[in-house]
């Protein structure tokens, strides 16, 4: 269905790391490796628990925005531009058993990667639990590394405020 996107898959980023995430952020919806799309503060991987055949189907959904440019006002109300989680919301949009529900922000529908991570923290354990988490990286800015850590880590790294990481491993002088 999309041959230009599956032909970019089998590619290699400049560093010679294959091509395996599809996200949006500047300059658009691009084709990246794990290892440049993991070049983050932290990183959490969750798996909609959705069949194989549903989740083929966002695959191929977020396939159809590729090239999409990106947006810096957040606004949700168009697809001719999108941010990372507005990729997210659009590819899994009518998947019956995944609820992504925008919030409005500064009078804009938005769905925010926080707002994600809260859905999973409110539902962990109960019948209406729709994400698994499969990976939380949390990175430590001063000693650049990342730590794996568990689900009750992940469930809090919502709640904390943007810049925590110059907080919590600044140096002391």
């Amino acid at each position: 269905q999309f041959p230009k996107a599956y032909a970019a898959f089998q590619g290699q980023d400049p560093r010679g790391f294959s091509y395996s995430i599809i996200e949006a952020k500047r300059p658009g919806v691009i084709l990246t490796s794990l290892e440049d799309s993991a070049n983050a503060d932290s990183l959490a991987i969750l798996r909609p628990r959705l069949s194989k055949s549903d989740r083929f189907r966002a695959v191929v959904a977020a396939f159809s925005y590729l090239g999409t440019p990106y947006v810096y006002n957040f606004d949700f109300r168009t697809d001719n531009e999108l941010v990372c989680s507005e990729l997210i919301y659009k590819a899994y949009e009518g998947a019956v058993g995944l609820t992504l529900t925008p919030e409005e922000l500064n009078g804009r529908p938005m769905l925010s990667p926080n707002r994600i991570g809260k859905k999973f923290d409110d539902e962990l354990g109960t019948a209406q639990q729709e994400l698994d988490l499969v990976l939380f990286l949390d990175g430590n800015e001063v000693q650049e590394t990342a730590v794996d850590r568990d689900e009750e880590a992940f469930r809090s790294s919502w709640r904390r405020p943007k810049w925590h990481i110059l907080k919590d491993y600044a140096p002391t002088f």
